[in-house]
């Protein structure tokens, strides 16, 4: 009786297959991975560039509509009452509904004005973290 003798081959080819699916899964899901971040700093991007446009936009219209900041008195901007004016620079924090926070400052100096607006994906008093994004606007009339 002989025996015959099985190479592996079945095996092999089996190995191979596995280990170039496992491959190419690994960097599908690497892609996938890297874009949905990607995705995500976009979206926080874009949260903090409209938190500076609502906060500019705050700032411009009161002072174009009640020159609100010439003297002291108070607006109302979000939903939110904030004290203003009464100096050459005003400052406060504008809360917006989606979580986002823009730091107005309005500075007079003359016939000169200046409406810097900074917005963060965060709340208002939140801490920083690696994942902040800041984004900023300034109007000079």
């Amino acid at each position: 009786m002989t025996r015959k003798k099985t190479k592996g081959v079945t095996l092999l080819l089996a190995v191979f297959i596995s280990t170039t699916a496992l491959t190419l899964g690994i960097g599908v899901f690497t892609l996938v991975y890297g874009q949905l971040r990607l995705s995500g700093a976009v979206k926080e991007s874009l949260k903090a560039f409209y938190a500076a446009a609502s906060g500019g936009e705050c700032g411009l219209y009161w002072d174009f509509t009640q020159n609100a900041f010439s003297a002291p008195g108070s607006i109302n901007c979000a939903g939110n009452s904030y004290s203003v004016g009464g100096g050459a620079l005003t400052k406060f924090d504008l809360a917006l509904p989606n979580g986002a926070c823009a730091k107005v400052s309005v500075f007079k100096s003359g016939s000169e004005t200046t409406v810097t607006s900074l917005g963060e994906n965060l709340s208002c008093g939140a801490a920083p973290s690696n994942r902040t994004v800041q984004r900023g606007l300034e109007v000079k009339y």
